[in-house]
């Protein structure tokens, strides 16, 4: 994901590790949805499709911590979203 890690935000904000540490988050904007990579998987979830996507990356409290995968979504709305969901009720999006 190291090429998603490079992309400039299009959402960033904060969420609260613990309740109490803040670390960031973003969303990146990119035109590959990667696949599992999985055989086991149907061709549509294993193989990368060009198709217009959001992925969601977060910092946990460790300083100096490369970006963590918090998942991807095809719109911006559905990436907050998950975002909000796998970090906590909180994340203050900065505007």
């Amino acid at each position: 994901m190291n090429e998603v890690d490079q992309l400039p935000p299009v959402k960033e904000g904060l969420w609260f590790y613990a309740g109490v540490t803040t670390c960031h988050v973003r969303i990146v904007h990119h035109h590959t949805l990667f696949g599992s990579g999985d055989a086991d998987d149907p061709p549509e979830l294993a193989a990368d499709r060009e198709m217009p996507c959001f992925y969601v990356r977060y910092h946990g409290p460790m300083p100096g911590q490369a970006w963590c995968d918090g998942g991807a979504a095809l719109s911006l709305r559905e990436a907050m979203f998950l975002a909000e969901r796998r970090l906590g009720p909180v994340v203050n999006w900065l505007d």
